[in-house]
């Protein structure tokens, strides 16, 4: 497989490069979607997780998360545990334009996993199957699934995953998206690969995506041959490089220091116009320190983070690191 030659189908959906931008909690908005689609190379966005129990309250900020706007394919992640309410909550996804609906099976925060959702589900195989089924009952999109390698090294190693896949298979799921760690080891240690090789191995009805540390461009790649997987999703990395994705599908393609504070500059102008002014300091403050690593004098600017509080003057800010 050669990423710019490929593509792989969730349903009658082609995702094409195949490279998914990871769902990330408080990141992956509406604003920072459009951000790298306009960097290229993505084949697929996911919106930040939404909560199943808030959407169907009509929380506004559940209802905000779905917004899209010119994003083809587009998934929504839906969290949850109870299997009525995550089917309500689906159909409110497809009808708000999502192309997929995605059910998260690996977030590892205590606060989704005390109510029994995101990887606590891996811990009750029926009530997860009864979740799948739901949500793939619901909606006449495609339904695709987010999980981890299990709740605990233990159950990693009875590869108890694998019943997991054969399950999803029967209720009808059409793409699976597998990050190789447990719950327990949260972001620590590193990402077990060959679980992604064994998934794959197994033969499954639908499309396996690779997921965990893959941090360059040669990553993705190596992911590719060493597991087999039909498409690589891709989270943190890209807060600190945007055009990984780029660079997966054009190999050599290079991005001065200037491009990147030009970027950065017009993604806090969008969320100026997105968000409220309030909201989009605080969303310059969390993005900005990742942005910024690796350009000279950047720590400079990070450091003006915490004393500014004006959108338009952290913007100034920034700039002036082209001159520096």
């Amino acid at each position: 497989m050669t990423f710019p030659d490929t593509s792989f189908q969730i349903g009658t959906i082609a995702i094409s490069p195949p490279l998914v931008m990871a769902p990330l909690h408080e990141i992956t908005d509406q604003p920072f979607r459009r951000m790298i689609r306009e960097v290229g190379g993505v084949g697929l966005t996911v919106s930040e997780m939404i909560s199943s129990e808030a959407l169907i309250r009509h929380a506004f900020k559940a209802e905000r998360m779905m917004a899209s706007e010119g994003e083809r394919p587009y998934a929504m992640q839906l969290s949850g545990s109870d299997p009525d309410h995550l089917a309500e909550a689906a159909r409110m996804a497809e009808a708000a334009g999502a192309d997929i609906v995605d059910l998260n099976m690996g977030c590892p925060a205590s606060n989704v996993t005390k109510g029994g959702a995101g990887s606590a589900l891996l811990r009750d195989i029926r009530l997860a199957e009864a979740c799948v089924s739901a949500i793939v009952k619901a909606v006449r999109v495609p339904v695709s699934v987010k999980m981890r390698a299990g709740w605990d090294a233990s159950q990693k190693e009875r590869s108890e995953y694998l019943d997991f896949l054969k399950m999803f298979e029967n209720a009808g799921i059409q793409a699976l998206a597998i990050h190789p760690r447990t719950r327990a080891q949260q972001y620590t240690g590193h990402a077990d690969w060959s679980l992604i090789e064994k998934a794959v191995e197994a033969g499954m009805a639908y499309p396996i995506i690779g997921n965990g540390d893959v941090q360059t461009a040669e990553d993705a790649h190596r992911m590719v041959r060493e597991t087999g997987c039909h498409g690589v999703m891709i989270g943190r990395a890209a807060l600190t490089n945007p055009w990984i994705f780029r660079q997966v599908i054009e190999p050599g393609f290079e991005v001065t220091e200037a491009q990147r504070i030009d970027l950065c500059a017009r993604f806090f102008r969008l969320l100026m116009d997105m968000l409220d002014e309030r909201e989009a300091v605080h969303k310059i403050k969390k993005i900005g320190g990742w942005f910024t690593k690796g350009i000279r004098n950047g720590a400079h600017f990070r450091q003006r983070l915490n004393q500014i509080h004006d959108a338009s003057e952290l913007i100034r800010e920034l700039e002036l690191l082209k001159q520096l």
